[in-house]
């Protein structure tokens, strides 16, 4: 799909406060509030916008987040994401390029926890050739996406 000059100003204001109402929207985009929601509907249904939910571990009882690399077999990678993506210790998944090619940020409540999902879950996913943890000791940013620049006049009209 192709984004328009309202989109442009919807998504940057979004960027800027996920939490904006409609009405805040149309008042930047200098638009009806229907006309916001129209488009910020559209734009859901077409996949071209979501929101993410980011909590904060420590509400969770504070559970240690551990980045996982694993090599998959080529074959085998659609399968090994989707199972992965499909555990609930798992904050994070993504297929990557390079030595490894799959990729997650899992929340376990203790080493133990850990340990148990590394041999019990990921050991069993077929296609895993090697797997390289990181505990995450501290977070230093956590949220807010990069907004790419974008000049108005580029999109369609509105």
């Amino acid at each position: 799909m192709r984004l328009t000059d309202l989109d442009h100003i919807l998504l940057a204001a979004l960027n800027r406060d996920g939490r904006a109402s409609h009405a805040a929207l149309a008042v930047e985009a200098r638009c009806h509030e229907s006309t916001v929601r129209r488009r910020i509907a559209h734009l859901r249904t077409a996949g071209a916008l979501f929101f993410v939910l980011d909590v904060d571990e420590r509400l969770l009882g504070d559970p240690s987040g551990t980045a996982i690399w694993m090599s998959v077999q080529p074959l085998r990678l659609a399968a090994a994401g989707a199972a992965l993506a499909g555990h609930p210790e798992v904050a994070y998944a993504a297929a990557t390029t390079g030595q490894t090619n799959l990729l997650a940020h899992v929340l376990c409540s203790d080493d133990e926890s850990l340990y148990a999902y590394l041999s019990d879950r990921i050991g069993t996913l077929l296609g895993v050739d090697t797997v390289e943890t990181a505990p995450i000791i501290r977070t230093l940013k956590r949220d807010g996406a990069v907004a790419r620049n974008h000049s108005p006049g580029t999109g369609e009209r509105r």
